[in-house]
């Protein structure tokens, strides 16, 4: 069998008490290569990936945009041609922009695109993917409803 070390009179080891000959040495780290350089957070990652240059096709020529730009333009592109998820998610990118000029600029007029007008905006287009048979004449007889309504 091994002889054991005879330990000093007053030293106890135990919780948060390690032997002496494992402590660390006077001014050496425990951690000593510390943090690996270029690790990176998530808000970093979506900053370079949105930020990063992407080739796109832009009317037959291919010009080099943001992938956040590309994004906001395919969101665009889709509103306008009938995907109601992206027309909603485009107007609420769009109020929120308007909101935060008007935080920046207190004097600004009010936008023409306030909220009452936008439910309406939203309203009609639902009302018209709803029902594309209406023809001109019930047109015309509806528009006309609603603006003596509005009176």
């Amino acid at each position: 069998m091994r002889a054991r070390k005879k330990k000093p009179a007053g030293y106890e080891v135990g919780y948060g008490k390690p032997p002496v000959n494992s402590r660390f040495e006077k001014g050496r780290s425990g951690n000593p290569n510390g943090r690996p350089k270029g690790k990176k957070n998530v808000n970093t990652m979506l900053r370079d990936a949105l930020y990063a240059p992407i080739q796109i096709q832009q009317n037959g020529k291919t010009t080099t945009v943001t992938a956040l730009e590309a994004i906001v333009l395919k969101l665009r592109n889709n509103a306008i041609g009938g995907d109601y998820r992206s027309a909603v998610q485009a107007i609420a990118l769009a109020m929120r922009s308007f909101e935060q000029e008007e935080i920046g600029q207190p004097d600004a007029e009010a936008s023409p695109l306030d909220q009452q007008t936008m439910l309406e905006l939203m309203r009609d287009y639902v009302e018209q993917k709803a029902s594309p048979q209406r023809d001109d004449a019930e047109g015309a007889s509806a528009a006309a409803s609603d603006e003596q309504d509005e009176r």
